[in-house]
């Protein structure tokens, strides 16, 4: 019987958790501890939430380490080193890595990211490759380095976008990709028969890390595409909302329409509500005013009609 593969997997959000599963099923690794983010305060209770990796970790009687931060802890950085592992696989984990740490391991320390790298570098390639409305994304096995997401890879697998896709429907795709490719990734990667080939930098591409205003939509400067590709990339999170009449609107569901109006802004007719784009017009299936409840169009309408009538 030959010896386990070891790992330590540093990861934090539901992204990250089938490929952590796949590893620990697996009779050939060993994963040592898991690595994840602090316990945070999460919704309007701001009630202590475990990441999703740190849940499923406990389930399997997997030690879990926390800490703030990596960089200079060398209390952290000591631990590492004591227990020689193959390999550091790092999913979704939230910090960047000194080269102190990405040197601990004794094959190497592999990153797994959601896009087709060189394309969207950074912290958010799901919702960007929606965003820009792309037929295909994919899954990188990146060999670390200390420049974010500029590793040589080891492998791509790609996978095409649905137009029904969006962050987490494809967030889960890619997931279900990462979990069935990883295990054969590194056992080809501790083998000697996968070396990874540098990436194209000139073709390089970024996307920054997502906040709440993201979602803001602008229909008299903005096509319908364009819109509903926010709406794609920013489902479940931020969503999308507009102003209109001194009052903030979330948008939760949306359908393009080959319905034209000559203007930008809200129309209703026949009991369903439309907008009118820059270029093209959208359905609004579901929505919501700020502080209230989400309801489905023609519920809304039944009380807040006023509200689109000029």
């Amino acid at each position: 019987m030959h010896e386990k593969i070891k790992i330590v997997y540093m990861g934090t959000p539901e992204f990250a958790v089938a490929p952590l599963k796949s590893l620990i099923e697996n009779d050939n690794f060993e994963v040592q501890a898991v690595v994840t983010q602090p316990d945070k305060k999460i919704g309007r209770k701001q009630k202590i939430t475990a990441p999703p990796v740190k849940k499923s970790a406990l389930e399997y009687d997997k030690p879990v380490l926390q800490p703030d931060i990596i960089k200079n802890n060398t209390d952290f950085i000591n631990l590492l080193k004591n227990l020689k592992p193959d390999f550091l696989v790092v999913i979704a984990f939230g910090q960047i890595l000194p080269g102190e740490v990405l040197k601990i391991p004794t094959i190497s320390s592999i990153n797994v990211h959601g896009s087709l790298l060189p394309m969207y570098r950074g912290a958010s390639p799901i919702n960007a490759c929606l965003l820009n409305g792309d037929a295909e994304t994919g899954v990188s096995y990146m060999k670390m380095k200390e420049k974010m997401d500029a590793g040589p890879i080891y492998q791509l697998q790609r996978i095409p976008i649905d137009p029904i896709d969006d962050a987490k429907t494809l967030a889960e795709k890619l997931s279900t990709v990462a979990a069935l490719q990883l295990p054969s990734v590194l056992e080809s990667v501790s083998e000697g028969i996968l070396d990874p080939l540098p990436q194209d930098e000139n073709k390089a591409s970024y996307c920054h890390k997502i906040n709440k205003h993201d979602g803001l939509i602008d229909p008299q400067n903005e096509t319908a595409e364009k819109i509903l590709n926010k709406w794609r990339a920013y489902t479940p999170w931020p969503g999308i909302y507009m102003m209109h009449n001194d009052k903030k609107i979330i948008l939760h569901d949306i359908i393009s329409t080959d319905k034209i109006f000559n203007q930008s802004g809200f129309f209703i007719e026949n009991n369903k509500l439309f907008l009118g784009t820059k270029d093209g017009t959208l359905e609004i299936l579901m929505l919501q005013l700020e502080g209230k409840k989400a309801l489905k169009t023609q519920e809304f309408l039944a009380g807040n009609a006023s509200l689109f009538k000029t």
